[in-house]
């Protein structure tokens, strides 16, 4: 079976973008052909196959596009793009973006967020060097990931952050550090505290 798409770009950048991002991430045999700003694909497979390969598809002309409003980045092109020290929670990366002024939050398999693209992936890695930093410290995982984000949206070491999140009484010091609260009322009491 076949399947063809055609989207229009702004921009020759744009395009050159969404051909950069087709050749990594669709893995379906597809042929494209393009005029000026206009891109036609025309995918070959299974109904099923088909049909994962085009929302792919869609998803990567938005993101070649830079989206106007909000992004839909998904995780799976997010984490293969990015070049991780070590692995990062996707619900790690939305809380880091949102705390920086760019409102992200994770759906399923995707990230929604109002940020560029460039961004995502900048702060996905900054983050996951900051999670090797954290393994020296005896966090619990949601502890972790508290300690992780604020430090990322404070511009801390890791070990500075989680002195001030001791003192402030969102972690308890132990033989392992852990927190004090629930991870979803202490992920929004420092979101509130972002704002």
């Amino acid at each position: 079976m076949y399947l063809t798409l055609s989207f229009k770009f702004r921009t020759r950048e744009e395009v050159e973008r969404f051909l950069t991002l087709l050749e990594r991430h669709v893995k379906t045999p597809y042929l494209v052909n393009t005029r000026l700003t206009h891109v036609y694909i025309q995918l070959e497979g299974d109904a099923r196959e088909l049909k994962d390969a085009a929302a792919v598809v869609k998803s990567l002309a938005g993101l070649a596009k830079g989206a106007r409003r909000s992004l839909q980045i998904p995780l799976l092109v997010l984490f293969r793009d990015a070049e991780l020290v070590r692995p990062v929670p996707p619900d790690a990366v939305a809380d880091a973006l949102s705390a920086t002024g760019r409102p992200s939050t994770v759906r399923g398999d995707v990230l929604v967020t109002s940020a560029s693209y460039e961004e995502v992936l900048s702060t996905a890695e900054k983050l996951s060097r900051l999670y090797e930093e954290a393994e020296k410290l005896p966090l619990t995982p949601q502890a972790k990931k508290v300690a992780v984000v604020y430090a990322f949206a404070k511009g801390l070491p890791v070990e500075k952050a989680v002195e001030e999140l001791v003192s402030e009484g969102f972690l308890n010091r132990g033989g392992v550090i852990s927190l004090r609260y629930r991870l979803e009322e202490a992920r929004r009491m420092l979101q509130s505290k972002f704002k």
